[in-house]
């Protein structure tokens, strides 16, 4: 790893030689060099006078990563306005040191939309001397060309063992951890953003993200499907939870599967989940339920509406076409039906089924929604159709946090469809 050598002054970690020695009391075969700072000063640089505004989210962002790609015997506490000190358990130096640029480099793609490498830098701690801790400052673009550099040298030494699994794998999966991500959805009646959908989300790198079910290894295992619902449920309560003590307020919607649901341990284990949730939370709270079968019992659908209720404000049905199960779902108690469109939809081609729904949402007096209004054509469409609830690309974006509820009315509206 390339980089300069820095010796830090001990009166920069006053405040956490304390925390340090305990952690290093406790961890007695923590590896060598295994200390690092991971600094979001060049995150706060890029952001600039944004940076007040949006510190506390930054914050909350980077210690859910820090929980995600640590392992629970690892140990990091804040450092300062703008820092983290990690100390890994078992990671040597130069691994730990890209789990740490990892988290900067998430930060920098979810809060700007692309990472400079470059500028991802972390310091890790060589030796102690004379009190004072020697550092090894190096760039995330550093550390890739010398993690690139020994995997090549592995392959070169056809060691099978390395070859099968390079010592950098852990500290750079290719796969990336679910986020959970949020877009408003658009109250037609009450003309405000209150509402916010969430849903999970897995990056890919030079591929477009996996959404929803998708993210699970495989979307037809049940159990894949209930370990990826009880992770966004526990994610999207974590950040409502700080959100509201943060005097944030809105209604937050969680996507549950059917099959979570259906059956009796699944549930049970889901059930746990619920329990778990602050009841100052539950007045915030919505569920939205994702793959009803076609032609599902009325008895069925309420039981499963019977059991959410108790821990949300109203439950939601997704459908993704026809109206042919609207009764049943009106009658077991949901209280919006939201027809799903696919990428790409267009009046032309969907106009007349979402018409039909309308209507027959209407006659069964439950709320009809429509999720994937992504054109201004298709926000017209829908808002002369008579849809109580419009959420899509045109209505507001995906973004790593819930926002407060916000006026949006059909001015607004009418304005938005004129400047695109």
């Amino acid at each position: 790893m390339d980089g300069l050598v820095q010796r830090e002054q001990t009166g920069q970690f006053t405040e956490a030689a304390p925390k340090l020695r305990a952690i290093f009391q406790a961890q007695t075969q923590a590896a060598a060099g295994s200390l690092h700072m991971v600094g979001l000063d060049s995150l706060r640089a890029r952001l600039g006078n944004r940076w007040p505004r949006v510190a506390d989210r930054v914050h909350m962002l980077a210690e859910r990563l820090l929980r995600q790609l640590l392992s629970p015997r690892d140990a990091w506490f804040r450092h300062g306005e703008e820092g983290y000190i990690v100390v890994f358990h078992q990671l040597g130096r130069t691994e730990a040191g890209l789990v740490c640029a990892k988290v900067v480099e998430q930060l920098q793609r979810l809060l700007l939309g692309d990472v400079d490498t470059a500028a991802v830098r972390v310091h890790s701690a060589v030796h102690e001397m004379d009190g004072e801790l020697l550092f090894q400052s190096s760039s995330l673009h550093e550390m890739l060309a010398g993690a690139a550099s020994l995997a090549g040298a592995a392959v070169a030494a056809e060691t099978s063992a390395d070859k099968a699994n390079p010592w950098w794998a852990h500290a750079a999966p290719q796969e990336e951890p679910v986020q959970v991500v949020y877009r408003p959805i658009w109250d037609v009646r009450k003309e405000v953003l209150s509402i916010y959908l969430a849903r999970a989300m897995r990056p890919r790198r030079g591929r477009l993200p996996l959404w929803g079910y998708d993210c699970a290894a495989d979307p037809q295992d049940m159990q894949q499907i209930l370990g990826l619902d009880l992770d966004v449920l526990r994610q999207s309560m974590e950040v409502y939870g700080e959100l509201y003590r943060n005097q944030f307020r809105c209604f937050l919607s969680v996507p549950v599967h059917f099959e979570t649901l259906a059956g009796i341990a699944r549930r049970r284990e889901y059930l746990a989940a619920l329990q778990a949730i602050p009841k100052e939370l539950v007045a915030f709270l919505a569920f939205h339920v994702v793959g009803f079968p076609q032609g599902v019992p009325v008895s069925r659908a309420t039981e499963m509406v019977a059991f959410l209720k108790q821990f949300s404000r109203v439950v939601i049905a997704v459908v993704e076409s026809g109206c042919q199960d609207l009764p049943a779902l009106a009658a077991a108690g949901i209280y919006i039906v939201t027809m799903l469109l696919p990428p790409g939809a267009s009046p032309k081609r969907w106009g007349p089924e979402l018409s039909r729904f309308s209507h027959e949402a209407l006659r069964l007096r439950v709320h009809a929604g429509v999720e994937g209004v992504d054109t201004s054509l298709m926000a017209s469409y829908a808002d002369g159709a008579g849809f109580h609830y419009m959420a899509g690309d045109f209505i507001g974006p995906w973004s790593e946090v819930p926002e407060n509820a916000l006026r949006f009315t059909h001015a607004d509206l009418r304005a938005r469809i004129v400047a695109d």
